[in-house]
């Protein structure tokens, strides 16, 4: 009988390992799993079809379908692996997903809103990594998150995406660039333990009251909105009251009774002594009250030095060719007011100082002025501009901050002050390429053609920089004359990077809400559809192409006055016409030049055609102005 019972235990265990062996990977999982991990850069051999569900990181867990048991992803978790993809917009078909974690990678992108289909997300971890860009709102549909954690990356816009969260217990934003008032919402979270906005300098206006938060982050605890856990406090008041419990219950034994003997002097004295009782209560309570409201004083004077503090914290320093200590004069506004100013904008000037200890001697100092918070007085209008401009910040810092090029002007630091931002750069001593070229027209300045050459392939080379070296690639959207700068050697910088946005590997586009760039410069196909490519740039760089050679600007008087009002329509008509020579700069002729700078304009009607798949890419453009000098080779290479 007992060996009956243990063959028939042994053939339940066979049974039972035999049906988990065959469990298999339901296929949309399968399909939705490789194309993520495809797109995160995992490397081929790490997730084969037939072992997904076996592969480290990824986890699956046993679901009934179809009356048969299946694998369903329930959990991605690939941390420090060195990824530098994106995160898939196909991580929504993953519907049994609870945990989704990629901490310490090189992701790029943002992330997709394709994620609110996840519904059992519970945890979403996603810190130190390079994600950009705004949250999708779509994200506070995932009613069952716990963990959001989305730390140490580059996310702006601003927190709309904090609405309801009723299971969330730590919320980690710190490290970020976002922007607006924090929502009044998070009050709302009855569960949340943690929460960090740390390292937030655009975020404005003061924090929603906190009762249940148990470790604040270091923001919150340098302001009156610290709040002592209610649990915690209610645990405090148990031991308490349980000592008093006790006491009382040490003091409930009965009190004598008077004795019927007792003499009117005693009565007397009895009430001098609570008359006296009750004088120092009501001395001590009005002694107390008046502490506290020194007390209350005193701290709202330190919570402020502590602020004022904060937002006058040193400069954020991006090249090691510049000081803290040199920029230290930033924070005196008598010192800044004392300084040259060498332009004016819509919202500040443009100063100019030298540093003569410093390895760059001398620095142009842009101040951008930051609205106050209590201006009502604003109009929309002006309101507007200034989110601009502080949008344009952000990009500044996001892209050439961390960039470095011959041709590119680098961002050398960044100095947030209460009621400005100053953006410090390399002064360029020749200014810009559209002064140089309008002075060149008055007669004040010679301007010859191997200069004009030379700033070209400057260009073309900054551009290849950003299209093809850097990764992810970055599109100016807004490359023209008075954008490029020229050092003492007449060498070109792309500067003003305020529209400049970066493209993830995998996108070949980018779409905006509204139409950047100067009027001009801008390619038809990104004002037709809203979006944008580095052939845009490529557009812009073909029309400062032929504002080298014809030396007019698109805005010039001369092309309102011709039949198609436009430099590229002009020029492509005067290139196909018996007289080609006719679009070069009257100053530049009979130099010696002249077929070298026809074949620039070529160049230039080839980057400007309106189908932007048969433009030149960045490359291409600069190795054919390279070569120049060799006028065989470059007919072959345009023709």
């Amino acid at each position: 009988m007992a060996t009956i019972s243990h063959l028939s235990l042994f053939l339940f265990f066979t049974l039972t390992l035999s049906v988990h062996a065959k469990l298999t990977l339901n296929a949309a999982d399968s399909h939705a799993l490789i194309t993520i991990l495809e797109d995160l850069g995992v490397s081929g051999e790490l997730h084969r079809p037939e072992n997904l569900c076996y592969t480290d990181g990824i986890f699956c867990e046993r679901r009934i379908l179809n009356e048969s048991y299946v694998h369903r992803v329930t959990g991605i978790v690939l941390k420090a692996q060195n990824l530098k993809g994106f995160i898939s917009p196909a991580i929504g078909q993953l519907s049994e997903l609870k945990e989704l974690s990629f901490p310490d990678n090189y992701l790029v992108d943002g992330i997709p809103p394709q994620i609110a289909n996840c519904r059992k997300l519970e945890v979403l971890k996603v810190p130190n990594n390079k994600l950009s860009g705004q949250v999708p709102g779509e994200l506070s549909s995932l009613l069952r998150l716990r963990i959001l954690d989305l730390s140490s990356n580059k996310f702006s816009g601003n927190l709309g995406f904090l609405k309801y969260y009723p299971n969330l217990e730590k919320l980690s934003l710190d490290d970020n660039m976002f922007t607006g008032k924090v929502p009044i919402s998070l009050r709302s979270f009855r569960n949340l333990r943690f929460f960090n906005i740390s390292g937030n300098s655009f975020l404005e206006g003061p924090l929603p009251a906190l009762n249940k938060v148990e470790s604040p982050s270091p923001d919150l605890k340098k302001t009156n909105y610290k709040r002592v856990p209610k649990r915690y406090i209610f645990a405090e008041s148990t031991n308490s009251t349980g000592n008093r419990s006790s006491d009382s219950n040490n003091l409930q034994a009965p009190a004598p009774a008077p004795s019927p003997m007792q003499t009117p002097k005693k009565h007397n004295k009895n009430r001098k002594k609570t008359m006296g009782v009750i004088l120092g209560f009501f001395v001590g309570s009005v002694a107390g009250i008046i502490s506290a409201i020194i007390m209350s004083v005193i701290f709202k004077l330190v919570v402020i030095l502590i602020k004022t503090r904060g937002k006058e914290s040193g400069p954020a320093i991006f090249s090691q060719s510049i000081k803290a200590e040199e920029l230290a004069f930033l924070n005196d506004d008598e010192a800044v007011a004392a300084l040259q100013v060498i332009g004016r904008g819509g919202c500040g000037e443009v100063y100019k100082t030298d540093i003569p200890e410093g390895k760059i001697k001398t620095i142009a100092i842009k101040k951008v002025i930051q609205a106050p918070k209590d201006a009502a007085e604003l109009t929309e209008e002006d309101t507007k501009l200034l989110n601009k401009k502080m949008r344009q910040i952000r990009s500044e810092i996001q892209t050439v901050g961390q960039i470095r090029h011959r041709n590119l002007l680098p961002l050398l630091a960044h100095l947030s002050r209460p009621t400005c931002h100053y953006l410090v750069y390399e002064f360029m001593k020749n200014g810009s390429l559209q002064d140089i070229i309008q002075e060149a027209n008055n007669g004040t300045r010679e301007f010859d053609w191997p200069t004009r050459h030379r700033i070209a392939i400057g260009v073309a080379s900054g551009l290849e920089y950003l299209h093809l070296s850097h990764t992810p690639r970055i599109v100016h959207r807004d490359l023209k004359p008075a954008n490029v700068l020229l050092d003492d050697d007449m060498e070109a910088r792309i500067a003003d990077f305020g529209l400049a946005k970066s493209i993830p590997e995998a996108q070949t586009h980018m779409t905006s809400s509204n139409v950047a760039g100067t009027l001009g410069y801008i390619a038809p196909e990104y004002h037709q559809t809203m979006k944008f490519t580095d052939k845009c740039d490529i557009y812009s760089f073909g029309v400062l192409l032929g504002v080298l050679v014809i030396g007019k600007l698109p805005s010039d008087d001369f092309f309102q006055h011709t039949s198609e009002v436009s430099l590229v329509k002009w020029m492509r008509k005067v290139m196909t016409s018996d007289n080609p020579k006719e679009a070069i700069d009257p100053s530049l002729l009979e130099n010696g030049y002249e077929e070298q700078m026809l074949l620039v304009l070529k160049i230039a009607c080839f980057c400007t055609l309106d189908n932007p798949k048969e433009r030149p890419n960045s490359k291409d453009c600069r190795v054919m102005l390279a070569q120049i000098d060799t006028p065989n080779l470059v007919s072959q290479n345009v023709n």
